[in-house]
């Protein structure tokens, strides 16, 4: 159940407090419709409150607004009886603040009720404006919330409260069934909330700008997480350098780089720089799942570096690619997702998003004559041969091996994609039969996995156009010369 509710155009249908429009309005039919919806509580222990500036009706006063949601408030808590509450509750301002503080005491006289039934918690979302100016009112649940599971806190906008050590919200500090959470733009986490972090397992975070050893700070009091995103956060924390190729006592030694032994997923999006610097912070030796976006120009030496270091190349089954898309630095980019892809012989699914990956990337990928799978996953690091390379680092793959034996699931999404030829080759080479291909012995091609599903999104950039060669025509026809240009 949502506030304000919608009609079937969308648009909000609330009218000073009739809850006629409201969904529930089933419950009027006859009086049996009402005793069977009435009769049932789990339909209305999933509450949605949104007061954001923008979707309140301009002809609806802070009054009227007052009435009708704590008339929706008080009928779904009645309703849901005693069973466990999801709910969320979203507040924020246009710019200019108009009624900010007569919406923002409707907010406050919200959270009331609900902190009431804090017992009753299971999946809470706060998405507050200045989210740490409500700690007062949120501070009576402490030690009242045994059932909650999931919570997301976000503070957008511009805060106006600065956060102190008496701002802190212990809300949720005493949560023992806690074990996913998200944070937005929550300034310095570690200190302005009071959570049960050794006990989380999902952890997603975004916008949040961490002082220098902050980071760092997060991920060692969360020991016990499975799931871990970051987006867009200002990373400052620096790593001691580890040896390219790392012994498990090098790896241990090394307390900079947290170590996570439950972590399973990681996914990253930030400018390359903060990627870098995350990935030096990190030690995963159960990773299964990776992703990457970068927004910037991005190196894949310290993804290497990672992977090696945690002991993980042969054990990652998936792995997301997006690229910053600078055709400045897209030659770089890509030979670094070569030389990522040439560490991981387990990868089943390979999701690429990257500009020109048809050119640079797709041919690496192809099954030739001669090639090798040789797919079996054991802990032996690949040896490479290429002794021009002056970054360890990045080696290049030996001749005679396949990238991705063991892939399965291919998806690339090309916005630069000039022809398809290298793309269709590789297709062809991993759809086919793979025991019916021969290599330059004569013997079957064995141990490369066959394709099962291919997802391709390719968008062919518009001819160049060369506007100062245009005169050259004339010029030619006067002084009978002739000159071609292909374009």
């Amino acid at each position: 159940m949502s506030w304000p509710p919608r009609d079937r155009e969308g648009s909000s249908s609330v009218r000073s407090g009739n809850l006629d429009t409201i969904p529930w309005r089933i419950a009027a039919v006859c009086s049996y419709w009402r005793t069977t919806v009435l009769s049932l509580p789990d339909i209305w222990s999933n509450i949605q409150l949104d007061l954001s500036f923008e979707r309140l009706l301009p002809g609806l006063s802070p009054f009227e607004i007052s009435r009708s949601i704590h008339k929706f408030l008080e009928a779904s808590l009645l309703r849901s009886g005693n069973t466990l509450v999801s709910f969320s509750l979203k507040y924020s301002t246009d710019v200019a603040g108009l009624q900010d503080e007569a919406i923002r005491d409707v907010v406050c006289s919200l959270l009331i009720p609900l902190v009431e039934v804090s017992g009753r918690w299971e999946d809470v979302t706060l998405d507050l404006e200045d989210l740490f100016s409500f700690h007062a009112l949120l501070s009576p649940a402490v030690d009242r919330v045994p059932n909650l599971k999931r919570l997301y806190l976000a503070s957008p906008g511009h805060s106006f409260t600065t956060p102190r050590p008496w701002h802190a919200i212990d809300a949720f500090s005493n949560a023992p069934k806690l074990r996913q959470l998200t944070l937005i733009h929550i300034p310095h986490p570690t200190l302005h909330l009071r959570l049960p972090w050794e006990q989380l397992t999902h952890l997603r975070s975004k916008g949040s700008h961490f002082h220098e050893g902050e980071f760092t700070k997060l991920l060692r009091s969360a020991p016990s997480l499975q799931e871990f995103t970051t987006e867009d956060e200002r990373v400052l924390d620096m790593a001691a350098p580890m040896p390219v190729v790392p012994t498990p006592l090098s790896a241990a030694s090394n307390n900079s780089a947290v170590h996570l032994p439950h972590l399973r997923s990681l996914s990253v999006a930030n400018k390359g720089s903060y990627i870098s610097r995350i990935f030096q912070l990190i030690t995963a030796p159960s990773l299964a799942s990776l992703s990457i976006h970068s927004r910037t120009a991005y190196s894949a030496d310290h993804a290497i570096s990672m992977l090696r270091r945690s002991f993980c190349t042969f054990q990652l089954r998936s792995l997301t690619l997006e690229s910053s898309r600078d055709l400045d630095v897209v030659w770089e980019e890509n030979y670094g997702v070569v030389c990522l892809l040439a560490e991981l012989k387990g990868v089943e699914e390979l999701v690429l998003r990257i500009s020109k990956a048809s050119d640079e990337i797709i041919p690496r990928l192809t099954v030739r004559r001669g090639m090798g799978g040789n797919p079996q996953r054991n802990a032996a690091l690949m040896s490479y041969a290429n002794p021009g390379n002056s970054n360890p680092a990045q080696p290049a793959p030996k001749q005679g091996t396949v990238l991705l034996p063991n892939l399965k699931s291919f998806s690339l999404e090309d916005s630069f994609c000039a022809s398809a030829g290298e793309l269709k080759e590789m297709l062809q080479s991993r759809i086919a039969s793979t025991s019916s291909m021969s290599t330059e012995n004569g013997g079957p091609m064995d141990g490369v996995a066959r394709l099962k599903n291919v997802f391709l999104k390719l968008s062919r950039p518009p001819p160049p156009s060369y506007v100062e060669l245009e005169a050259l025509g004339a010029l030619a026809r006067e002084k009978v010369l002739e000159i071609n240009i292909v374009v």
